[in-house]
């Protein structure tokens, strides 16, 4: 078995259930300070803590939490993490960096030889701790705000809303780096093309450029550095991210294929291992932090590269933007719009329980209290038919809001997409479609 050591990878800002991954945060700050830090604080929308360092460590958990009931793994993930003082300046500035803190090959279970995987997958495909220490390894900036580093700027430690416009949130900072940690990363050197002691990585595997049609395991280290500069034609090629990728209205091309960030000068720690700035909506994985970041396609490319992910027993992957309707047979999800941002639609809770049941969900856009719309997948297969021979299942939706929404319905049974919209500044309608999924 081959081990190799990592470097972190950059997050910027410019101008459980079975199966979880049990996710444990090693709190590495001294006392007073970062996580630590006991100035008081008022509680903000999902964060209950009084103190700074507790909505810290609040934020950190529900981001460790997301993760822990979509990805599954019998060997537990230990994050070690500080705040500390990162490069930065008035208008620009590392928000946070995070990697896992090792790479193995040639392991137990081991999917492809010659290939390396990050400490906390290759755990779970091996199904034993192969790693000595912490799995992943994370740094958050403690300046953002303070002096001259992203001046005017401020963490917001709200959970699950979106924060002032003067704010970065805190929580999506945290899930952004974890998935770093958990895999979605290379370790080719962008700017030399050359492979971690002249091996390939699990990621790298389904990086291809569209303009040559090579993928990255069959280029030479001068095509790899060229195609990491190649805007626009570096492309993710994983089957179950082609399978998602017609929730994006951008960043995809016709082959199901999805844009990877590769600007014309490279960027350490930020090329190639994100997605492309062209996805809309903006994707969490994007090189710079945005208001309200979907996962369209993020946790289908972790499922590439090997993680067994969660799924319902028709195939839906339950999320915080994600219901599973009908026994997990319909995905269903929504993207909201506005006069000047954009966001993926998060499942009600009351009580601390979702508000979804078999048929219907319950979503809000800007405010986890706040009812925006409502959706219902009815199984009338019994309706017009014996046997359901003449049925369908039907479709209905309401709303209460006059912003733009983009409502995305997918039978992970037949592959069928249904898509119905409303646009921005035009009340919502009541929708009924008594045909739109075929049964049985």
């Amino acid at each position: 078995m081959n081990a190799l050591r990592c470097l972190p990878i950059l997050l910027l800002f410019a101008a459980a259930p079975g199966g979880a991954i049990t996710i444990t945060i090693l709190n590495a700050d001294g006392a007073g300070e970062g996580f630590n830090d006991p100035a008081p604080a008022l509680p903000v929308a999902g964060n209950s803590g009084t103190t700074l360092g507790q909505q810290r460590l609040n934020a950190f958990a529900a981001a460790a939490s997301y993760w822990s009931n979509r990805l599954s793994s019998p060997v537990p993930v230990t994050v070690f993490a500080v705040m500390d003082p990162l490069p930065c300046s008035p208008t620009s500035g590392v928000l946070g960096s995070a990697g896992a803190s090792s790479f193995f090959a040639e392991f137990a279970n081991a999917p492809r030889p010659g290939t390396w995987y990050p400490a906390a997958l290759a755990n779970a495909l091996s199904g034993t701790d192969l790693n000595v220490g912490p799995e992943i390894s994370a740094r958050f900036n403690s300046s953002v705000g303070v002096g001259s580093c992203l001046t005017g700027l401020s963490w917001w430690y709200g959970i699950g809303t979106p924060g002032p416009v003067t704010s970065v949130s805190f929580y999506q900072a945290i899930l952004h780096e974890l998935a770093h940690g958990l895999g979605f990363l290379t370790v080719v050197d962008a700017q030399t093309g050359a492979r971690a002691q002249g091996l390939d990585d699990d990621f790298m595997l389904f990086l291809e450029d569209h303009s040559t049609g090579k993928t990255w395991a069959q280029m030479t280290d001068s095509e790899r550095a060229a195609s990491a500069r190649d805007t626009g034609d570096l492309h993710w090629t994983g089957p179950a991210v082609v399978a998602a990728s017609g929730l994006l209205s951008s960043g995809r091309h016709p082959s199901g294929h999805v844009q990877m960030y590769a600007p014309p000068t490279v960027q350490p720690g930020s090329s190639v291992s994100h997605w492309d700035t062209a996805l809309f909506p903006d994707e969490i994985m994007e090189p710079a932090a945005t208001a309200s970041p979907a996962d369209l396609v993020t946790t289908q490319l972790l499922h590439d590269i090997g993680w067994p992910t969660q799924a319902a027993p028709g195939g839906c992957v339950r999320d915080a933007t994600t219901a599973c309707l009908q026994g997990g047979r319909f995905e269903v999800k929504v993207d909201w719009t506005t006069a000047t941002t954009n966001g993926a639609a998060q499942v009600m809770s009351f009580g601390g329980q979702r508000a979804e049941n078999d048929d219907s969900v319950f979503w809000w856009f800007f405010g986890a209290t706040n009812f925006e719309m409502g959706v219902k997948v009815l199984n009338a297969c019994d309706v017009g038919g014996a046997g359901g021979t003449g049925g369908k299942f039907w479709v209905f939706v309401s709303g209460l809001t006059n912003q733009g929404w983009t409502l995305h319905i997918h039978d992970t049974r037949t592959g069928a997409l249904k898509t119905y919209s409303n646009p921005l500044g035009q009340l919502s309608q009541t929708t009924a479609d008594t045909a739109a999924f075929t049964c049985p």
